[in-house]
């Protein structure tokens, strides 16, 4: 059995990611957020996680056995998302330095590759019909087909046994939020309308050197 684990700052997509990942039928799907794998926990070929986090416990030895996909997102949209799960309140390791300092792991894992550790932007992965993130599936040696990526095909969960909202939740009720989300047709949202963001972090953000070199035009 191999084991895969997705990772990347909070609300860049690590969910949609994982429920893509997980229709492989191939693949069994934890449910719900987990930074381990149990080796014994399934009998399917590969078994799969995801953590928002980049804490560098998962770029050492600890995790030299797992295939790493390592996601990020622009900015705008990820900090107008955790305001609103938020309520306008940088949470502890939600801020945006946090945010500056796993990008710099994104950009150096991305210029300098090793093994078995992939990086993809959020918004990358919808264009040409997911064809960046099919070239990750495809260096993986997972084999899938276009139902993949079509969620009409599928249910996906949160947490085992959660009820699928039928209908947009509150965003500030964040697993029904995300439930819901996760089920719909697999686009962007990275939508203008989305965005909400105080002028401190925006300034923070449009002049950030770091920021600026992966994404050198935020809108």
């Amino acid at each position: 059995m191999k084991k895969i684990i997705i990772i990347g700052f909070p609300h860049c997509g690590t969910s949609i990611l994982k429920s893509i990942i997980g229709h492989i039928d191939s693949v069994d799907e934890i449910y719900q957020e987990s930074d381990k794998i149990d080796q014994d926990s399934s009998h399917k070929e590969y078994i799969l996680c995801k953590w928002p986090s980049t804490d560098s416990k998962f770029f050492g030895k600890e995790y030299e056995d797992y295939i790493k996909i390592f996601i990020m997102r622009n900015p705008l949209w990820v900090f107008s998302s955790l305001n609103i799960r938020f309520g306008g309140i940088e949470a502890e390791g939600h801020k945006v330095y946090d945010y500056i300092d796993s990008l710099k792991k994104f950009v150096y894992y991305t210029e300098n590759p090793v093994p078995n550790l992939y990086t993809i932007k959020y918004e990358d992965i919808f264009p040409n019909n997911f064809q960046a993130l099919r070239n990750i599936l495809d260096s993986i040696g997972l084999e899938y087909t276009d139902r993949i990526f079509d969620n009409n095909q599928y249910k996906n969960f949160i947490t085992r046994d959660q009820e699928i909202p039928h209908s947009l939740p509150a965003q500030y009720d964040h697993d029904k939020y995300r439930s819901y989300q996760i089920n719909q047709p697999i686009e962007n949202q990275n939508k203008l309308d989305k965005i909400l963001l105080d002028p401190r972090q925006y300034k923070e953000l449009v002049e950030n050197d770091t920021i600026s070199k992966v994404y050198n035009c935020l809108v």
